[in-house]
């Protein structure tokens, strides 16, 4: 039986908001890690957001 498949509901760039970048900018280490020491919901988002990048993105490395 085929799983179905996940439904995310994220507010979407408020993991850019809180570093103080743009929306299409990449978030780097640094930024994960810096927002990670502030703990609570910002080191939830951080810890999404690096969990996120070992994802299989559809259409990722595709032209």
């Amino acid at each position: 039986m085929a799983r179905a498949p996940m439904k995310l509901h994220l507010k979407k760039s408020r993991l850019h908001k809180d570093v103080g970048k743009a929306s299409g900018a990449k978030i780097t280490e640094a930024d994960i890690a810096k927002e990670k020491s502030k703990g609570g919901v910002y080191a939830k988002r951080a810890q999404f957001a690096e969990n996120a990048k070992k994802w299989n993105h559809p259409r990722k490395g595709k032209k």
